[in-house]
């Protein structure tokens, strides 16, 4: 079966965290499951101070189950930078 998902993809964070910007898109798998992956900006003073994809990508039976697994590593990760930097 060959199905076609409409997919809009938002520029609009999906939450803020410690100054950082995550970014969440999922879509729905042939399977019936759902794939998230995320991205995370930080914006500084001169603009775009870092932008990095590397949450996900996760699969859970849920679109809300699997944007909260990228976020969840999402925030480990930014709390791992930011113990780096003190």
């Amino acid at each position: 079966m060959n199905s076609r998902f409409q997919t809009t993809i938002e520029r609009m964070p999906t939450m803020r965290y410690k100054n950082y910007d995550i970014f969440v898109i999922a879509f729905p798998r042939p399977d019936g499951h759902w794939s998230a992956s995320g991205e995370v900006q930080k914006y500084g003073a001169d603009g775009l101070e870092m932008t990095q994809q590397f949450s996900g990508p996760f699969m859970a039976n849920g679109e809300t189950e699997a944007k909260l697994a990228v976020i969840r590593d999402a925030k480990m990760k930014i709390d791992a930078i930011l113990a780096e930097l003190t």
